[in-house]
């Protein structure tokens, strides 16, 4: 006689779960579920192609000394033990009929020193002064030429063209300056709410009677920053935008407020890209189009705030704005410069690609400045830094690397129930194509497992056994290393 067995047996399902959204950037949601494969956060990595690659970094500058053979390049030396400022400057030789290109920078000998990017270079050249600290910057046109303008304590302000060094003891300092309609426009330190203006647009021959004032007295703040754009002049404030419009008499302005800001815009990070401006807010990050201001959605902007931005510095270059900034990954990694005994001022570059809105972070670089060195032969960013590379000029690469150095890339997902709530799962197996040494670490709420995987041309199946409801995925990897096409095998148990 024959009975029916009536014990229950598990039923699984095998499924399998694509994490192909490398090109995320990472969201903050206080579920912390999401699509299966989303990004929970990343750094250290280039992701704009869907495929996690050595993240950005920076070498010691160097340069060719030749406009004919870019390929071949020498060390930039820099004078000093700290590098507190850097600029640019293009001039017009009329003896050769071409363009030179020059980096300057001030250090903490108080010596301006500045180097030809395309020639051979003996020795740092210097321009002498008596700065009792790092001058105020800023670029303008004077006498049909690009201008390098400096003023500060302890000296006069000074004008560097290809023609040589000008210098004025009647002008006061000044912060931010611009040549439009054939006047020029200034904005001083000891009287920030007022734009200065002066039809003479050579700023050596400076004097209080050639001078008129603007005055600008009201709640969006001090004046910082002027641009010229879109054939208007804008003022960049404390806590808005305002357009100066020129009419034809000298005496007539139009003033049109375009934007009041209910935080704090900080004035480095103000940068000009194609057919607009970005700036930094203490709300975010925005744009600026000639009429309207754009708030810009970076996903990411949960790791700024709450924290003073007062250093951070922006330019930018080639299709992207670069935002050095200080961020709070909240992750419990000690990345770069966050393990430096002396603490660190800024830990982050931000690379927004405003054409395709894609972020990619690079995280442990303590960075005080970053520049943008454009020209037709070879182009570059480059930055100095506080700290333990203080005594650098560093040009951006993409291997992963500070100075030589590998920084740590982390590709954390978010926590996700694969689609089936409440059923308890298996992660069984991965597959993963990587070309150098990661390791990869599943958890669950039960349990916790790292593999790690060598490099390889092939795909590659990693055994697992990690039971539970929920699942995260983290991937780290050091130095030059290309990951994708990673898949998780799973068992729904049912």
């Amino acid at each position: 006689m024959f009975y029916k067995n009536k014990l229950k047996t598990k039923v699984t399902t095998e499924k399998e779960f694509e994490y192909n959204l490398f090109e995320e950037t990472p969201k903050n949601l206080s579920d912390d579920k999401r699509e299966i494969a989303s990004t929970k956060l990343v750094y250290n990595f280039i992701t704009e192609d869907g495929a996690l690659k050595s993240g950005y970094g920076f070498e010691v500058l160097k340069s060719p000394e030749s406009t004919t053979d870019v390929d071949t390049e020498t060390t930039v030396s820099i004078r000093g033990s700290d590098v507190k400022a850097i600029w640019r400057l293009k001039w017009w030789d009329y003896n050769t009929d071409t363009n030179h290109y020059y980096i300057f920078y001030y250090n903490d000998e108080g010596y301006i020193c500045y180097d030809n990017l395309f020639m051979y270079r003996i020795a740092t050249l210097i321009v002498p002064n008596d700065y009792t600290e790092t001058p105020f910057a800023t670029y303008y046109r004077s006498d049909s030429q690009d201008a390098l303008l400096l003023s500060g304590a302890g000296d006069n302000l000074m004008v560097i063209t290809g023609s040589g060094v000008e210098t004025c003891d009647t002008a006061p300092l000044i912060k931010s300056c611009c040549s439009h309609y054939g006047k020029l426009f200034a904005v001083t330190a000891s009287a920030s709410s007022t734009l200065v203006y002066n039809e003479d647009t050579d700023i050596t021959a400076w004097t209080d009677e050639k001078t008129k004032n603007l005055d600008f007295s009201d709640e969006r703040g001090d004046l910082n920053k002027i641009i010229s754009f879109d054939d208007y002049l804008y003022v960049f404030r404390d806590y808005g935008i305002t357009k100066v419009s020129i009419y034809s008499s000298d005496e007539e302005f139009s003033i049109n407020h375009m934007y009041q800001s209910d935080s704090y815009i900080y004035p480095n990070s103000i940068a000009q890209g194609g057919d607009r401006v970005f700036f930094l807010e203490r709300s975010g990050l925005k744009s600026f189009n000639g009429s309207s201001v754009q708030n810009i959605e970076l996903d990411c902007d949960y790791l700024l705030k709450g924290l003073s931005q007062k250093s951070c510095w922006a330019t930018t270059f080639d299709g992207k704005y670069y935002l050095a900034c200080r961020c709070d990954f909240d992750d419990g990694e000690t990345i770069g410069c966050e393990g430096n005994s002396a603490g660190y001022i800024n830990n982050t570059l931000i690379v927004y690609d405003y054409l395709t809105e894609h972020v990619d972070i690079m995280r442990g670089a303590d960075i005080n400045q970053v520049l943008a060195l454009n020209n037709p032969y070879k182009s570059k960013l480059v930055a100095c830094f506080y700290n333990q590379n203080k005594g650098k000029i560093g040009q951006l690469t993409k291997d992963g690397k500070l100075f030589g150095e590998n920084l740590k890339g982390v590709w954390q997902s978010v926590k996700t129930d694969l689609g089936y709530h409440g059923q308890k799962k298996r992660i069984k197996s991965f597959n993963i194509k990587t070309s150098g040494e990661v390791k990869v670490v599943l958890a669950s709420e039960r349990e916790e497992k790292t593999y790690t995987v060598l490099g390889s041309d092939r795909m590659q199946k990693v055994r697992t056994n990690i039971v539970g409801n929920e699942f995260s995925v983290k991937i780290i990897a050091e130095g030059d290393v290309a990951i994708s096409n990673f898949i998780l095998q799973a068992s729904v148990i049912k």
